[in-house]
Parts: structure tokens; C-alpha cells; sequence
């Protein structure tokens, strides 16, 4: 009985009293008072492009982009989706919104898939050389992206597929 009470009483701990209140330094005003600025700084751009997007044209033309509208409209956001002109067609964003529906969502799941099986391989599968291996995945990661968009787009104008949805 005395062996239990000393296992409690060495794993329980008691209150160590109250924290003690931060207090607003000179330091602490200006570094949060840098952060509100920098907030806005970022956010405000959002804030013009959202209200502007929910305005009629009329109102728009009137210049005061930082109020926000009288009528909130959806018209814009519908006019843009039917009619918008991305590139050389005005068939609006619908057509570009799905193509990347439909290459993103796949790519992701494959992708997933693909580094879940090679992840699972690399730990739990050693062979003679798996460390070199793996070394030259991870250097590989450092390689940018660049360096391999011109090969790409001259094998996908080699193989007639540039420029086209199977292409990307």
C-alpha cells in the first residue's frame, strides 16, 4: 500500500502557481505593431479584390474601391464563369476550371499513391545499396524544376501533344 501512494506521489505534480502576466514592453508594441501593418499590407489586395468582384459595373466606375458595395451582386462572378476570355477563347473559366479538376485531382491520388508504396519500400525494404539510393532521391529533390521544362516541352512537340490536355 505504501508503494502505491510513492508511485502517485512521484508522478503527480502539483500547481507551480500562477504564470506570470506578459507585460507590454516597448519591444512587444512595436514588433505587433509591425505584424498588424504587415497583415494589411497582405490582406488588403484580398479585401479590394473581393469587394470590387461583388459590385455592379456601375458602381465600380465610381472609384472607390475600398467600400463595400451598396448591392452585393453576383452577376460579375456569372458573367466571368459564361463569358470570361482566357487566351483566345471567350468561353469563360468553366473550361479551364475542369481541365484542372481533372488533371490535378488524379495527379494527386496517383502521386499519393506512388510515394506511399516507395516511402513504405525505402524504410522497411534494405537491399545492398539502398542507401546510395535514397541519397540520390533526396539530392534529386534539390533539383529545380527548371532545368527540366525545356526537355519536356520538346518531347511533348516531339510526340504531338503540346498544347493539347494530354500534354499537361
Amino acid at each position: 500500500m505504501a508503494d502505491v501512494g510513492m508511485a502517485q506521489s512521484a508522478t503527480m505534480t502539483g500547481p507551480r502557481g500562477a504564470k506570470p502576466r506578459k507585460t507590454l514592453s516597448p519591444r512587444n508594441i512595436m514588433l505587433y505593431g509591425i505584424l498588424i501593418v504587415v497583415c494589411v499590407y497582405y490582406l488588403l489586395p484580398l479585401y479590394v479584390m473581393v469587394m470590387t468582384s461583388l459590385k455592379g459595373m456601375p458602381e465600380v466606375r465610381l472609384g472607390n474601391i475600398f467600400a463595400p458595395p451598396v448591392e452585393i451582386t453576383f452577376q460579375p462572378w456569372v458573367k466571368a464563369w459564361k463569358e470570361a476570355c482566357t487566351g483566345l477563347n471567350c468561353d469563360g473559366l468553366s473550361r479551364g476550371f475542369w481541365n484542372s479538376v481533372l488533371i490535378t485531382v488524379p495527379s494527386v491520388i496517383v502521386s499519393i499513391a506512388i510515394a506511399s508504396v516507395n516511402g513504405y519500400a525505402l524504410i522497411n525494404w534494405r537491399f545492398k545499396g539502398s542507401d546510395i539510393f535514397f541519397t540520390i532521391l533526396i539530392f534529386g529533390s534539390f533539383i529545380p524544376y527548371q532545368i527540366m521544362l525545356y526537355p519536356i516541352v520538346i518531347l511533348l512537340r516531339e510526340a504531338g501533344i503540346y498544347g493539347t490536355l494530354w500534354g499537361l
